[in-house]
């Protein structure tokens, strides 16, 4: 493995690699992103969402609890290391939002639109339940993983992965 990766799982205190940073869509993989970002902020700076923060390592990452990602490609045109190539065969990312049932009000039977509201894509529908409220369900073949869902639930039971 790589060993500036390793000393990423190290930084992050992430010492059995579970915990994968989500980086800004069109990314290199993992390992060779590391290698070639240069951590200058570039693409920080010209995200209009402001959702790509410095990780404790100066690596760009995502961060939903901002706001959505809107694909505009900015940070990816101000990427001049190329870490981040757009790629019209390849999705942003393969990121998708779920939600945790355990946690979800509407799962515990209290009315909420919450996280379907903002879907653009339709990725997450409100089923009807039989005598109940509607529950949220996440399409994933539709889901972006924009992260529009995300900052907006009460109860932080929606997840990006």
């Amino acid at each position: 493995m790589n060993t500036q990766v390793n000393r990423m799982q190290f930084i992050r205190a992430d010492f059995k690699g579970k915990d994968v940073s989500i980086r800004p869509p069109w990314a290199l993989m993992e390992s060779l992103f590391i290698d070639t970002c240069t951590t200058c902020g570039d693409c920080i700076t010209q995200c209009p969402s402001h959702i790509i923060k410095k990780s404790r390592a100066n690596f760009p990452v995502i961060d939903f609890s901002y706001g959505e990602c809107l694909f505009c490609e900015q940070c990816v045109n101000a990427c001049k290391a190329k870490a981040l190539v757009k790629s019209n065969k390849n999705k942003p990312w393969l990121y998708t939002a779920s939600i945790k049932k355990d946690v979800c009000i509407a799962y515990q039977g209290i009315e909420c639109r919450s996280c379907f509201d903002p879907c653009e894509t339709i990725a997450i529908t409100m089923s009807p339940q039989q005598g109940g409220i509607s529950i949220p369900e996440v399409n994933i073949d539709n889901c972006t993983g924009c992260g529009a869902c995300f900052s907006i639930c009460p109860v932080n039971a929606v997840t990006i992965q």
